[in-house]
């Protein structure tokens, strides 16, 4: 298992979860690895219908998106990830195929639960939280941060904060969206429900 330390981590990709539910709970998550790691240069991994999410996250340097699945797909990712020469990998989902990326890709650092069999993939497999069905699943993308955290610094700050969930939307992106209501007939001076 090479060693963890913080000085070496300058470059982190985060394999982000699947669907954009899910995407959604892991940004007080990455919020945190940001901080824990203000240098180092972010990249979060993720599907078409996320990247929208992310696109103006402040805790995100950049986005690797994968838009197929598939044989071909994995071989193109590890090649892909191989060639950025990450120091570090955190995934987030429990899928198999998403801790094995990280580890054809000789990532050096691969943290991540020790879910579907994939312990021997990860250098820093975590065993799943005791509280894992009774808190809230922001909690279990955190308490990934927080292990890491512990790995890094030897303390846990994460678990005791107030999760932040916000998301920035530059103006821009703000201007184009009230362009395409507009467009479809929704005037921005009545209430708008969105399912």
């Amino acid at each position: 298992m090479p060693d963890l330390k913080a000085e070496n981590i300058k470059r982190v990709v985060v394999r982000g979860t699947n669907w954009v539910g899910d995407a959604v709970m892991t940004v007080p998550a990455l919020r945190e690895l940001r901080q824990l790691l203000p240098d180092a240069h972010l990249t979060l991994a993720t599907r078409p219908w996320a990247k929208e999410l992310f696109a103006d996250a402040e805790f995100v340097d950049d986005l690797l998106i994968s838009e197929k699945a598939g044989l071909g797909s994995l071989v193109s990712q590890v090649a892909t990830w191989r060639k950025r020469r990450f120091d570090l990998a955190v995934v987030f989902p429990n899928a198999f195929e998403a801790a094995l990326i990280p580890f054809l890709a000789r990532v050096p650092n691969r943290v991540g639960y020790a879910t579907d069999g994939r312990a021997v993939l990860l250098t820093n497999s975590l065993a799943l939280p005791e509280w894992r069905s009774s808190k809230h699943e922001v909690f279990y993308y955190l308490n990934i941060i927080a292990e890491l955290e512990r790995l890094l610094y030897g303390k846990q700050t994460v678990m005791e904060k107030q999760p932040d969930v916000f998301l920035n939307v530059s103006e821009t992106r703000q201007t184009e969206r009230l362009a395409l209501l507009r467009a479809l007939g929704i005037q921005n001076n009545r209430p708008v429900v969105a399912l």
